[in-house]
């Protein structure tokens, strides 16, 4: 119900969210502004471009344990905003997270906790739209963690994937999408961009935000692209 509420009714769900009792500053601050208006023109727009590292993909099971963002500006990387937290699950990692991710206990015993983490992430999605490649990782933890610390089952957000917005543009065009061409370093190499090391969570943010503006720039007029475009 919740879902269908702030999809059909934003405003009144955040005004209800706001009458919540145990909300944190950061975040309530968040709620105070509305949501961007699906019309607007994306080079109006600015971008939290934003990364999950996760033990697993099961939000109920695994934690966080790394945030990587950057911020997109007039349809401009602005590097020097990027950011990378480092999030202490309180539990330790399997030989499979290590190997994946090159992080360890002794790392992430270093790192901030949950709540701290979101507490940031609040503030730099305030008057921004999100971008993510597959939004089914960060919106479910997202969703998960603010259940767990302010009892909310599905915060408001704007989202774009640019796994979707790909996967669209293949169907229109080849009507079939090959096994493996959504994953980001394959559509990276699609639009000639740089290789990356992956698993680092500022760095596929970054890579992110570069194919989100290769993608735009293969639309034609910026101009006239507006945000309910690519979702």
């Amino acid at each position: 119900m919740n879902k269908l509420v702030s999809y059909f009714l934003p405003k009144y769900y955040q005004k209800s969210l706001l009458l919540k009792p145990n909300l944190s500053p950061a975040l309530k601050q968040y709620l105070l502004k509305p949501l961007v208006h699906k019309k607007t023109r994306i080079q109006d727009i600015e971008f939290l471009v934003l990364d999950f590292e996760t033990t697993g993909l099961n939000p109920s099971k695994e934690k966080i344990i790394s945030m990587g963002y950057t911020v997109i500006k007039d349809l401009h990387l602005l590097a020097a905003s990027s950011g990378h937290l480092l999030i202490n699950p309180k539990q330790s990692l399997t030989e499979e997270n290590v190997s994946i991710h090159q992080l360890t206990d002794d790392d992430l015993r270093q790192g901030v906790g949950l709540k701290y983490a979101m507490e940031q992430l609040f503030i730099e999605m305030r008057n921004r739209v999100v971008i993510v490649h597959f939004d089914n990782i960060e919106k479910r933890f997202i969703n998960c963690a603010c259940q767990k610390l302010y009892q909310i089952n599905h915060l408001p957000i704007m989202i774009i994937d640019t796994l979707k917005i790909e996967n669209i543009k293949m169907m229109n065009t080849q009507g079939y999408v090959r096994p493996g061409s959504l994953r980001l370093f394959s559509l990276r190499e699609r639009y000639n961009l740089p290789r990356y090391k992956a698993h680092n969570a500022m760095q596929d943010a970054i890579s992110t935000a570069e194919l989100f503006l290769a993608q735009v720039s293969h639309m034609g007029d910026s101009n006239s692209i507006e945000l309910d475009d690519l979702m």
